[in-house]
């Protein structure tokens, strides 16, 4: 008999099931490599989160800082009167190089105006600022916004600072009962400690929670006592 010759190569069968193996192994590793890059994005989306919610937060405690704070006393919209008290650490109550007029921006819930020499958007020495959440809705800006005028001859200058930031909550420390008292009667206290901001977040979800932290800054006539919750 003639001696069968040795076999060379694959048969289809056996082919057929290496690629279906190999495509699985495929499968398997680009779905694996998927992930990584996902968590790689998650990783990277939170931490550029997290550095904007902390800049954002310390430009407005540079501000505070280096400002005074307007109390409204009477007459007029909250924060725009000239019948006010300063608060604060920074400048003192004197006459400004810009007078901003009452802004046409409807706010929802509290706001508060101050003064201060940090750098700030107008590129000023000294500037007034509004800081609120914009209601309106025939502005585009949405969430956190502050407005500043230049000078008198300008007009306001309106900036969003969060469009996912949806209520801003002002309180003082009344220095008789030291409780915080809501901005809304703040005109009942004759003297405070500190006031507080707090931030909350809208329907975008939840904010970084270092800017739901409340911010707590003492008054003029208080920063060498201590303040609570500082």
């Amino acid at each position: 008999m003639t001696a069968l010759r040795a076999r060379r190569g694959m048969t289809l069968m056996e082919l057929v099931i290496g690629l279906a193996i190999t495509g699985m192994m495929a499968a398997a590793g680009a779905a694996a490599f998927a992930s990584v890059i996902d968590h790689r994005r998650t990783i990277q989306t939170s931490a550029i989160t997290l550095e904007r919610a902390t800049a954002l937060r310390g430009m407005i405690q540079s501000w505070l800082y280096a400002g005074t704070v307007q109390i409204q006393r009477g007459g007029g919209p909250r924060g725009m009167s000239s019948a006010a008290t300063f608060i604060g650490r920074g400048p003192t109550a004197s006459p400004l190089n810009n007078t901003s007029s009452v802004s046409a921006a409807q706010a929802a819930g509290d706001e508060i105006t101050f003064t201060t020499t940090a750098p700030n958007p107008a590129g000023l020495g000294t500037v007034r600022i509004r800081m609120f959440i914009d209601a309106d809705a025939n502005t585009p800006e949405k969430g956190l916004t502050i407005e500043y005028q230049p000078n008198a001859q300008q007009p306001l200058v309106r900036k969003m600072l969060d469009s996912t930031i949806d209520t801003l909550m002002v309180e003082f420390l009344d220095t008789r009962t030291n409780r915080w008292i809501h901005s809304s009667e703040a005109a009942t206290i004759s003297q405070w400690r500190a006031y507080r901001i707090t931030l909350r977040h809208g329907e975008h979800g939840p904010l970084p929670p270092i800017l739901e932290l409340s911010m707590i800054f003492p008054s003029s006539d208080a920063q060498a006592q201590r303040v609570p919750g500082r």
